[in-house]
């Protein structure tokens, strides 16, 4: 049992949870395992700027995830800001190129369709390369928070809802912290 030690997020004294430390948060490996602190942030936006809070989650790993405590998951809106900036950087590659070489006359007439399909390929393999592997139940961080409820005007957290990739291990969490999701100050669920 792990208690947490979550640096400088202040939690409301009842909020009190641990992770299990007898197989991997990712695989589910149960032998060499070692305890590394998953930066997690939780960011929340407004219309002019945003709050973020930084949890150091205390995790088991075993060394073939312990990669994946270092990659955050990237969101939907990475993906669109990724797209775009590969598009417009292959669209004006291109016409510089064409610039250049002005005997590649499929080049000015196709310039949107290659950067598009140019785009699509490389952020397919982007996908592609950050798959699981073996029996990894994610590329990036295995432990996610997903929800937190806090006083609004001390910020001191009241409850957190947990999000995990191994089902296996959010049983685990489950069983090791069942009066405090009986309390309704922690939530799990495996995603």
């Amino acid at each position: 049992m792990l208690t947490i030690p979550l640096g400088k997020v202040k939690f409301a004294k009842d909020v009190v949870f641990s992770f299990p430390a007898s197989l991997c948060c990712n695989c589910g490996a149960t032998g060499n395992l070692k305890i590394i602190e998953q930066d997690t942030r939780q960011t929340k936006y407004f219309i002019l700027g945003g709050t973020e809070l930084t949890f150091r989650l205390p995790l088991p790993f075993c060394a073939d995830c312990a990669a994946s405590a270092k990659r955050r998951p990237r969101s939907v809106v990475h993906y669109a800001l990724l797209s775009l900036a590969v598009f417009w950087l292959t669209f004006f590659g291109l016409i510089l190129v064409g610039d250049v070489v002005m005997t590649i006359p499929v080049l000015n007439q196709y310039l949107v369709a290659i950067s598009i399909g140019f785009t699509a390929l490389l952020i397919g393999l982007l996908l592609i390369v950050s798959r699981p592997k073996g029996k990894q139940t994610s590329y990036f961080h295995p432990v996610r928070i997903k929800k937190l409820k806090r006083e609004f005007v001390s910020g001191t957290v009241t409850a957190i809802h947990f999000a995990f990739t191994n089902p296996d291990y959010a049983r685990a969490f489950s069983n090791e912290n069942q009066a405090a999701i009986r309390q309704n100050k922690v939530e799990a669920m495996a995603v």
